[in-house]
């Protein structure tokens, strides 16, 4: 599902596509389309009917396949499926992705391709796709009549190292939840995000703690600039102030030609008192230029695919909904923490 493919946030702004794709799993298989729901909703997919339940419903056999599901605070985080026939896991698979018939048939097909099999003998821990939302590992042992499987999806959890440093945060340092919005001044999908979402979460300063990282996309032609001009601002102490008045006047500065947009950005430093002589000499030098670029190289790390894109206790959001928020910060606050299990489960394959 697209980013922001809601009614509130009916569009998002992207990046040029990649001529390059590393295409490991086949067909259209919904990423996180049933974790995160109850072990019963789970049990419930098509693929998965007539599954054996054991131990409270968090054990399914499926034939001679077992899936073990790693649930915190009512929620399913991580499935383990284990097995040594290839179509009964790759079925437990894409059951647990919540895919069809077909799209059991197209992973079946690439779990049985020899170069997929000998990495998977190696043991290998990966996004499940490009969104960065899942994990998948995987593990092959044995050959012929022994031969047996391990694969586990699980919900990305990225820890705080991941995310570039950045001066711009708002929220009491002891905050419950950390967000990590990586944004684009240019970006219409962002203004809206800035003015519903953000503005929420700003005057909640008790519960989040809000962290903004530059990433201006190549085809918005002043948002570089606009960047540029808001850690400008930040060295005065107003990067928050600054970023508001930016967004306010989105339609003039960014149908503006560079010149223009310049004076504009300079004069709304001087709109709101900072000192004017010295930001245009900032913006004019580009002393903040380094700054944006390495805020940029650091989100990569973070699968961002468009703007905005934004992390909740280092899960990626993608519906913004109310209940979405209230089960990442479930997961996340729980003890053991989803990340915690998440873990626990993984070092066996690596």
């Amino acid at each position: 599902m697209p980013f922001f493919a809601s009614a509130r946030f009916p569009r998002v702004c992207r990046p040029a596509a990649s001529l390059l794709a590393l295409l490991v799993l086949s067909g259209p298989l919904p990423a996180q389309a049933q974790l995160w729901e109850t072990p019963q909703t789970t049990a419930r997919q098509p693929l998965l009917r007539g599954a054996k339940a054991e131990q409270g419903g968090k054990v399914l056999r499926l034939g001679s396949t077992a899936l073990t599901l790693d649930v915190v605070a009512g929620r399913v985080v991580g499935v383990l499926i284990e097995g040594r026939d290839t179509a009964g896991v790759t079925r437990a698979l894409a059951g647990v992705w919540g895919s069809t018939a077909e799209g059991a048939a197209s992973l079946q097909q690439a779990f049985s391709r020899p170069a997929f099999q000998d990495r998977a003998r190696l043991g290998s821990v990966q996004t499940a796709d490009e969104t960065g939302t899942d994990l998948l590992a995987l593990r092959l042992t044995g050959r012929g009549a022994e031969q047996r499987w391990r694969v586990y999806a699980a919900v990305n959890v990225l820890p705080e190292s991941v995310f570039p440093a950045t001066r711009n945060v708002t929220g009491q340092r002891g905050a419950p939840h950390v967000l990590h919005v990586l944004s684009d001044f240019q970006c219409p999908a962002c203004r809206q995000l800035w003015a519903e979402q953000l503005a929420a979460w700003r005057a909640q300063p008790g519960k989040y703690r809000l962290h903004y990282h530059h990433f201006p996309l190549d085809y918005h032609a002043n948002a570089f600039a606009a960047a540029e001009a808001s850690e400008c601002a930040a060295k005065q102490g107003t990067f928050w102030k600054y970023a508001d008045r930016l967004f306010k006047g989105f339609d003039e500065w960014g149908q503006a030609g560079a010149p223009q947009a310049a004076k504009l950005f300079g004069s709304y430093a001087g709109t709101l008192g900072l000192d004017r002589a010295a930001f245009e000499r900032c913006l004019s030098t580009r002393q903040t230029k380094a700054e944006v670029r390495r805020q940029m190289q650091g989100a990569e790390k973070t699968y961002l695919r468009g703007t905005p894109t934004v992390y909740l206790n280092g899960v990626k959001l993608t519906s913004f909904s109310g209940g979405e928020l209230e089960r990442i910060q479930a997961v996340t606050h729980a003890r053991p923490s989803a990340a915690r299990v998440i873990e626990e489960r993984l070092k066996t394959f690596r």
